[in-house]
């Protein structure tokens, strides 16, 4: 790696160097390859395995199962860190693309965009995990995360892992409940967008998020 850098070796190479070691009979390469071939040679599977399920693969265990789980977390924060660079949300194109990794979520994942005045992004957190077709809203977290922070708008964004963006009836009561809850609390919902795997859908750009105009509620 120090001659040809980490951009020049297989992910195969890279797995084996969070290996370290191979085992009895099996060299850390051959095992890194068979790690990766348990996952369909997907990093993404292996990103969403358990670590148990990583360490069930021959030769692998706990501890190696561990490093590797850390370093791909290390990747999706890095990934974050550097999305998070003060970036204009001001149309649901941009928020889809902002969080374009949510269309790989294998679980429905809630997230909220705080903003500021302008419209830029400021920072955002992930607060629920629901089922593989359910997510729990929880309206009390995600305003108090606003409120510690000052913001005075957010957008909320969860993900469909069916891929299909369609909201459903509960996504509207939940928006609406939403909606009443920020005016209560002087935080406006800007937007609420359901990522689909290929595309999105947009409460605002369907009207949804009542006497709205530009995502402003009109005063």
């Amino acid at each position: 790696m120090l001659k040809i850098g980490s951009e020049g070796l297989s992910k195969e190479e890279l797995i084996a160097i969070l290996l370290r070691t191979g085992t009895r009979g099996k060299g850390v390469l051959e095992l890194a390859n068979e790690l990766l071939h348990s996952f369909n040679s997907s990093l993404k599977m292996l990103a969403n395995a358990e670590i148990e399920e990583i360490a069930s693969v021959d030769g692998v265990g706990i501890a190696k199962a561990a490093s590797i789980k850390a370093a791909l977390e290390l990747g999706k924060r890095l990934y974050r860190e550097l999305s998070d660079n003060r970036i204009l949300l001001d149309k649901p194109e941009s928020v889809y693309e902002y969080c374009h990794e949510m269309r790989f979520f294998e679980k429905e994942v809630l997230r909220v965009i705080l903003l500021d005045s302008k419209l830029f992004s400021v920072f955002h957190k992930d607060i629920t995990q629901g089922t593989n077709n359910q997510t729990i809203f929880h309206p009390r977290e995600i305003f108090r995360i606003a409120i510690r922070s000052n913001a005075t708008s957010i957008i909320v964004v969860h993900n469909h892992p069916s891929g299909d963006p369609s909201p459903s009836v509960e996504d509207k009561k939940a928006t609406e409940m939403l909606i009443s809850a920020g005016d209560i609390l002087g935080i406006e919902i800007i937007d609420h967008l359901i990522v689909g795997r290929e595309k999105y859908y947009s409460f605002r750009e369907n009207r949804l998020l009542g006497d709205r105009k530009g995502g402003r509620r009109k005063r």
